[in-house]
């Protein structure tokens, strides 16, 4: 009796037990550091970044940049509420009661395994499923004790809303394709938001064993645990008799499906220029389909290697609700809307607008359509055709070249440059120059600060920002115009000449452009709360055989979104009447008729003599073409096929026909166009270049 006090005396005990106590302590914290640390969020840091509509479809995507899955965050709220009622009946049915482990469960699955002598049952919770995804861990027992740490950890560390929406993006669905959006884009076609019972019970079975339940594979295996699923859903009250006894006579599929990309070059041209994987713009599905719809329609006439692409913007909502960055994927991946081109003839009606705006101009003036407005300066119409005398509305809607330098000269093209710049730089010259060449189009601008310039004509001179994403932030609006020369411009266009499948269509105010070579084809105009910008290209600036221009090609397209964007339903503009002389027809004496203060020819007449019109000529040894003149004042510019630059040569990139024209400081000029060849004997008989 005295030994066993001895033994079991207080101080014993202290002696023998709390080493061990504090040992077990410190292997047992070690041990829940380690598992915490194993821990690893890459995988979903690194998951597919995708780009969505206004209605969370998908607009376009990348793969994970880990493994290439189709990897899509999935939210609790965008998904079937019938597939999670299923998932937690079937996968976790505590999951809103325990701590991330369900030890009730565990003790079951352990029991079952040393009944059969292995592990047949996991017992994982949804959070247990989490963290092996994270961490790769093989089916051990030691594996499991740290998924019991890492799963109260995450559950408590981040709440069980995250470690909801964790399992719904990383759980495995066969193949490359994880979470539950992805999966039901792939293999029902469709977002995860609405699912039929079978559906939800695929998804519910699939990342059991993913590979041996595809039903693309293993369809027995398949059609077996959905029936398992739909059979657990019924006893746990999820599906009544009558719908579990249906649903089991529903198909499942039996083919993975693409994702369709209704914006992949959007997607592509958005990725590059913004952070974040998941990136929400304010694109309409139905608008993007009307686009697409026209992008099927022009490579069904046309398959020349042009490319088709446009704009929407509503005025309703000062948003971007429409882009087609590429009709045709195998010939450009570029979202060409953001790309800078040659504006053609599309900047015309700012330059009226600006000397409506200064009082120097007005609808009714008289303008001067003639080859000697400025001496020797030869400027031609696109159609090579002169009407004389004719009012300036009527020159802006015949789109008349000389008429619009003799406008752009009433404000100057700085002052002009300088207008639609101001807020943010939208048009770019070469070298920075602005001369009067920039009204032909020698500038390059994108085609969606383009068609935000006719919106502003609509929003009768004020410049609003149309925002794309949904997070952007918004840029102040500002008056660019005059109401009244907003307006009057805008009334004008609604006079233009109209295409075919427009004729009916007057309340429609657009404008069309053609640039150099026929490389650019556009369309830009209002109806409405919507502006449309369209463009016909050839990317790379290269022309095709056939010869493109705004108003036979660009504004048959133009016209035809718009009768789609009728389908939906357009909001009526409220415009407010405006009292001014500008949109009277009664003209002020002062602005009946320009003076043509430079018909006279002057002694420093500006001329090209080499090369003369229609010659046929090769380069030079160095590959170059040079361009004598003569007369003139002050400082030359030079313009080749609308390509400004400032010196007397430039170097052919091809065979075919060019156009040079020169400008003074004082607005005089010249003009000629001639064949340049490469190889072989010129018919002209000029083989060398003069002088230099």
């Amino acid at each position: 009796m005295r030994i066993l006090k001895t033994l079991f005396s207080r101080k014993m005990l202290l002696r023998g037990w709390l080493p061990l106590t504090l040992a077990g302590a410190g292997l047992l914290a070690w041990f829940i550091h380690d598992s915490i640390s194993e821990l690893d969020y890459r995988m979903i840091e690194q998951r597919s970044r995708v780009l969505y509509a206004r209605d969370g479809a998908v607009l376009g995507y990348s793969l994970s940049s880990d493994n290439d899955s189709y990897r899509f965050y999935t939210k609790e709220e965008e998904v079937s509420p019938l597939y999670l009622k299923m998932l937690l009946a079937s996968e976790d049915r505590n999951f809103y009661q325990h701590s991330g482990v369900d030890f009730l469960s565990l003790l079951r699955a352990l029991s079952d395994n040393v009944t059969s002598g292995r592990i047949t049952s996991g017992g994982s919770t949804l959070a247990m499923q989490v963290v092996k995804r994270l961490t790769g861990h093989k089916r051990t027992y030691v594996n499991k004790l740290k998924e019991i740490v890492q799963a109260i950890y995450i559950t408590r560390k981040f709440g069980r809303k995250q470690v909801l929406e964790w399992y719904l993006t990383l759980a495995p669905f066969g193949g490359n394709v994880e979470g539950v959006k992805a999966a039901s884009l792939r293999w029902f076609n469709h977002l995860p938001d609405k699912m039929t019972p079978a559906e939800a019970a695929l998804l519910t079975a699939l990342p059991r064993a993913p590979e041996h339940i595809r039903p693309d594979r293993n369809y027995q295996a398949a059609v077996y645990y959905i029936n398992d699923v739909l059979k657990s859903a019924y006893n746990r009250g999820v599906l009544d008799n009558d719908l579990w006894r249906a649903t089991l006579e529903d198909d499942i599929p039996v083919r993975l499906h693409a994702i369709n990309q209704e914006a992949r070059t959007l997607a592509t041209y958005v990725f590059q220029n913004n952070p974040g994987t998941d990136i929400e713009t304010w694109v309409d599905p139905k608008v993007q389909k009307i686009l697409h719809n026209e992008a099927r329609n022009f490579h069904e006439i046309h398959q020349d290697g042009a490319v088709l692409s446009a704009v929407v913007l509503d005025a309703a909502t000062h948003r971007v609700t429409g882009i087609l960055g590429s009709s045709d994927l195998r010939i450009s991946q570029m979202c060409l809307p953001f790309a800078r081109r040659s504006p053609g003839s599309a900047l015309k009606p700012f330059a009226y607008a600006l000397a409506f705006q200064n009082g120097r101009l007005h609808p009714g003036t008289i303008l001067h359509d003639n080859s000697r407005i400025y001496g020797y300066w030869k400027p031609s119409n696109f159609t090579n055709l002169f009407t004389g005398k004719i009012t300036a509305a009527r020159a802006l809607t015949m789109s008349l070249n000389l008429p619009a330098i003799e406008v752009l000269e009433l404000t100057g093209p700085s002052y002009f440059v300088n207008a639609v710049n101001r807020g943010r730089k939208r048009l770019f010259l070469k070298d920075n120059t602005a001369d009067y060449s920039v009204i032909l189009g020698s500038g390059s601008i994108s085609l969606v600060d383009l068609t935000e310039l006719y919106a502003m004509l609509n929003e009768d001179g004020v410049m609003e920002h149309y925002a794309l994403l949904r997070d952007e932030e918004r840029e102040p609006a500002y008056r660019m115009l005059s109401r009244e020369s907003a307006r009057a411009v805008f009334n004008i266009l609604k006079t233009a000449r109209r295409p075919p499948n427009g004729i009916h269509m007057t309340e429609v105010s657009y404008k069309t452009g053609t640039s150099g070579k026929f490389v650019d084809a556009l369309a830009l105009g209002s109806m409405d709360n919507y502006t449309v910008g369209v463009a016909i290209r050839f990317p790379g600036n290269r022309a095709g055989y056939y010869q493109y221009s705004g108003f036979q090609d660009a504004a048959p397209a133009l016209f035809s979104i718009f009768n789609g964007l009728k389908t939906l339903g357009t909001e009526t503009m409220v415009k407010e009447d405006i009292e001014s002389e500008l949109l009277r027809d009664a003209v002020p004496e002062a602005l009946r008729e320009i003076v043509e203060e430079k018909k006279v020819i002057d002694k420093k007449t500006l001329r090209i003599d080499f090369p003369a019109s229609g010659d046929t000529i090769l380069p030079d040894g160095s590959g170059l073409v040079f361009i004598r003149h003569s007369g003139g004042s002050g400082k030359v510019y030079f313009t080749v096929n609308n390509e400004q630059t400032e010196q007397n040569y430039f170097k052919p990139e091809h065979e075919g026909y060019y156009s040079v024209s020169i400008l003074d400081d004082e607005g005089r000029s010249d003009r000629v166009t001639f064949k340049v060849v490469l190889d072989g004997e010129p018919e002209n008989g000029n083989k060398t270049q003069p002088d230099k």
